[in-house]
């Protein structure tokens, strides 16, 4: 049976500094060798995901940004993404700003991503400036108003890390907003949580399918630890959750194995191939 093992990053296939082991490059690298469909399913961008993933060859395309791109990273071709309709977007607009709230909004030109803000409210969205703008080539804006995007750029993507209490009202206005999905969790390197805004075209569940047609595989098995994985983990076809998952993870998973810092699931995947540990 072909099966394709895919896995979220960070908290699951990363250990918690957010890097891969040697022994988790060696095994990724084994895997594709022999001819195992292997891959990520994360949160990250192309920018992000290409830094942890330097080295690494993956033997299917990524799903990036909970499902907003699916992307080659090998051949750095995007294969499919997820724009955000109009009338969704200004509403998503007019929440944060009744809120007081200012989100970041990427954007995608057919090529590159760009993103843009009017405003920084919390120290982690100053390290996520600071450290993205960088990344992007200064496609990073501070803008007046996010009403009208540049030129040629489709909104996909919003995201703002902040205290949960700031950002739940706006997750509970969200969840009456039709033409978008959403995703509401802690943040694995801060005391924030991260709210993650996109097409309802988009999810990790969407993605996860489509690439289980695309690469013709007859079983998909899905690795997850926290919140936004749970859609990804409730349609593949077997759900593995690591022993750090938030409890909502582990109630639905069919397997739990060890911690991410164990590098738990490349031996669960090598154990099940039947390749030495």
């Amino acid at each position: 049976m072909k099966k394709l093992y895919i896995t979220d990053l960070d908290g699951t296939l990363l250990h918690s500094d957010a890097t891969l082991s040697e022994y988790e490059i060696a095994k990724i690298k084994e895997f594709c060798e022999k001819g195992i469909l292997f891959s990520v399913a994360t949160a990250r961008s192309m920018i992000t995901g290409g830094q942890v993933l330097k080295g690494v060859t993956l033997s299917a395309p990524a799903i990036l940004m909970n499902g907003v791109f699916v992307y080659n990273f090998e051949e750095n071709k995007v294969i499919k993404y997820c724009e955000i309709q109009n009338e969704p977007y200004r509403r998503v607009l007019k929440i944060f700003e009744k809120h007081s709230l200012h989100p970041n909004v990427f954007s995608f030109d057919g090529e590159k991503l760009s993103i843009q803000c009017t405003g920084i409210d919390t120290p982690a969205m100053q390290w996520f400036f600071d450290t993205r703008k960088v990344m992007l080539d200064g496609r990073f804006y501070i803008v007046n108003s996010l009403e009208k995007l540049p030129h040629n750029q489709s909104p996909v993507y919003f995201n703002l890390y902040a205290p949960r209490d700031l950002l739940l009202p706006v997750a509970e206005e969200l969840e009456n907003l039709s033409g978008i999905n959403f995703a509401f969790y802690p943040d694995q390197y801060t005391d924030g949580w991260l709210l993650e805004v996109f097409a309802d075209t988009a999810s990790k569940a969407n993605a996860v399918n489509f690439l289980k047609e695309y690469m013709n595989a007859e079983e998909t098995v899905a690795f997850g630890d926290n919140l936004n994985d749970i859609p990804m983990l409730s349609v593949a076809d077997r759900s593995v959750a690591v022993s750090n998952a938030v409890p909502q993870v582990k109630e639905i998973a069919d397997i739990i194995i060890g911690e991410n810092n164990e590098d738990s699931v490349v031996k669960f995947i090598a154990k099940e191939n039947g390749i030495k540990i």
